[in-house]
């Protein structure tokens, strides 16, 4: 570590290039530190995200005017343009903090997602031992290259995921909307890999019958509706582009042929075979009008 007048540190610097800015996420600087009993920090301002998180003792942190102290286990968050003041605590004798610098399309929605905001920069009791254990990954002396930056972006990855709340509380914070915008996003990704309308409930950790009931009263449309209709949508696609009924069945997550003939004339009111055959009879009609205008 080297040292200065008010702490022993190291950090790292990074410099992401045209790939690494193609992420989400992308470390700037990394560090570490034990304060001397001096420790006090002069008006900061930084033009990137920043999470300080405290490993031993306290820290006073102060936040546009407002002033905090902080304890093992705890973090503060610091955000672009912003101003900010932290120093040992008021009697206290020992403080060492792990910081990461970042930047990245993601960063701002992965901070609001843990809760930390602008009037309220900070997380109490979040560095259990799986985020210590993930933090000390952030440190090795090998150069940066691709596959460190690989490295370090699951870190901070991994970092959010442990800071991010689970549970009724975060669906509650992030309100209906927001839970059926998700199950809309998931349906639409994987309606074609036999996912049922309580695989959607399960990935929301809704109850079935709730999730059914307020999907349907937004959306106008139930799940399992919403689930049929991309499935015959996208075989109707298939079929015009001139795919086997058995491989679309296949392709479409249908347990055989006769599950999916079934399924796709009770949606359209015919067999697949005949409603291509319309469709093909209703283009060659409109071809020849085409012919002699």
């Amino acid at each position: 570590m080297q040292e200065t007048a008010i702490e022993w540190f190291e950090s790292q610097l990074f410099i992401p290039d045209a790939l690494a800015c193609k992420g989400g996420i992308w470390p700037l600087r990394i560090g570490r530190n034990v304060a001397k009993p001096t420790y006090r920090t002069g008006l900061k301002i930084l033009e990137y995200y920043n999470v300080h998180f405290i490993t031993e003792g306290k820290v006073e942190f102060d936040h546009g005017g407002e002033r905090v102290v902080l304890s093992r286990g705890d973090c503060f968050g610091m955000f672009p343009g912003d101003t900010y003041r932290y120093s040992l605590a008021t009697g206290c004798h020992e403080l060492q903090m792990t910081w990461i610098s970042m930047d990245g399309p993601h960063v701002p929605g992965l901070f609001e997602r843990a809760g930390l905001g602008r009037h309220k920069p900070f997380l109490t009791g979040v560095l259990g031992k799986e985020l210590e254990s993930a933090l000390r990954l952030l440190f090795h002396p090998r150069k940066y290259d691709l596959k460190r930056h690989l490295e370090l972006c699951a870190v901070l990855y991994q970092v959010f995921a442990l800071l991010v709340p689970q549970g009724e509380a975060e669906r509650t914070r992030q309100g209906i909307d927001s839970w059926i915008a998700r199950s809309v996003a998931y349906m639409d990704t994987h309606y074609a890999e036999k996912i049922t309308v309580h695989d959607v409930a399960d990935y929301l950790s809704l109850h079935r019958a709730y999730f059914s009931k307020l999907f349907t009263e937004r959306m106008g449309i139930s799940p399992i509706h919403y689930l049929q209709k991309l499935r015959m949508d996208k075989a109707a696609d298939l079929l015009h582009a001139g795919y086997a009924i058995v491989e679309i069945a296949a392709m479409l997550g249908y347990s055989d042929a006769y599950a999916f003939t079934h399924a796709f004339s009770k949606f359209y009111g015919m067999p697949p075979g005949h409603w291509r055959k319309a469709r093909r009879g209703g283009a060659a009609a409109e071809a020849g009008t085409e012919a002699t205008d």
